[in-house]
């Protein structure tokens, strides 16, 4: 018996003495050069984000002309991870351990990018369907931003979207009437890929030939240009489909609470990413019961827009 507890006790050990797997830790700097796997060469303009275990944006980067990103003032993290996109290669997600960390918490990474084979890739789109491709990155109910630059200065406004047309010019350029107001799509950024990107950029990797005029401006609209992420949307009655104003919608485990208006609409403002649980306590004459995405994933504390509505039963 005394020789079974003493085996018993040294496999104890032992397992306990096992390295465990670190979970969260502090980054200060991750950097690296991305580069073509088939060709050695560099990779420009690719889209470099970082991730927490569950998938939620910590910080971005975009690769420079020689494919270089830098990724700074991380702080911890839990079980990070690099996520790697662009249009002509194919994604590649890479999982950081604490055991690629230098004396100073940097990590330095060189990803191989794969590239998508031509036959495998977004067609070039026919010259006549400019108009309805330009507009298909205006989706009503959705925003855009639009950048103005005042004495080397930028700002972004963030416009929604009512209504759209796109109409081509004697020039062989388009331009946008957006809520019936003209906008130059070399200054328009659209959601694309968790970013705001140009979209002259967008459309020159559609089209053999430019469509919009040079825009001389960042592909990448800057995260601190853009506007606190919202999360907004309509309670309406099930039956009905009437609006209900006067309901109370809450964040769950938040102090947060709105009011719906006379149109029942609701929306906050969140200042952090994070899952959000939304309840909504109707008013007198309906049940407490709700149907609608009440669970809303937030990726990013700027430039997040989440409609949810939600249906009241009588």
């Amino acid at each position: 018996m005394r020789r079974i507890f003493i085996i018993i006790s040294i496999i104890g050990m032992t397992l306990s003495a096992q390295p465990k797997e670190t979970v969260e830790f502090q980054l200060n700097t991750i950097s690296g050069q991305v580069l073509n796997v088939l060709h050695q060469t560099p990779v420009k303009n690719l889209k470099v984000d970082l991730l927490s275990g569950n998938n939620l944006l910590k910080k971005s980067s975009i690769t420079d002309e020689n494919g270089n990103f830098n990724i700074v003032y991380v702080g911890y993290v839990w079980k990070p991870k690099i996520l790697l996109v662009s249009r002509d290669y194919h994604s590649l997600t890479m999982k950081l351990s604490p055991n690629e960390l230098d004396s100073l918490n940097n990590i330095t990474i060189h990803p191989m990018m794969t590239p998508i084979p031509d036959d495998q890739r977004i067609p070039n789109i026919r010259k006549k369907d400019i108009e309805p491709r330009a507009e298909s990155f205006f989706v009503k109910g959705s925003v855009f931003y639009y950048l103005s630059i005042i004495n080397d200065y930028f700002s972004a406004e963030r416009i929604i979207i009512k209504s759209k047309k796109a109409i081509k010019v004697d020039t062989g350029f388009i331009i946008l009437k957006i809520n019936g107001v003209y906008y130059s799509p070399e200054r328009c950024y659209v959601p694309q890929l968790g970013k705001y990107e140009n979209l002259s950029y967008i459309m020159d990797n559609y089209f053999p030939e430019p469509v919009f005029g040079p825009s001389g401006l960042p592909q990448y609209l800057d995260e601190k240009l853009l506007q606190p992420t919202m999360i907004y949307g309509t309670v309406y009655d099930a039956k009905t489909q009437k609006i209900v104003p006067g309901a109370e919608v809450s964040i769950a485990g938040s102090s947060k609470w709105r009011i719906t208006d006379e149109l029942g609409k609701y929306a906050f403002q969140i200042n952090e990413p994070g899952s959000y649980q939304l309840i909504v306590n109707p008013p007198f004459g309906y049940s407490s019961s709700q149907t609608g995405i009440t669970k809303i994933l937030v990726k990013s504390a700027r430039g997040g827009w989440y409609h949810s509505n939600h249906y009241l039963n009588p």
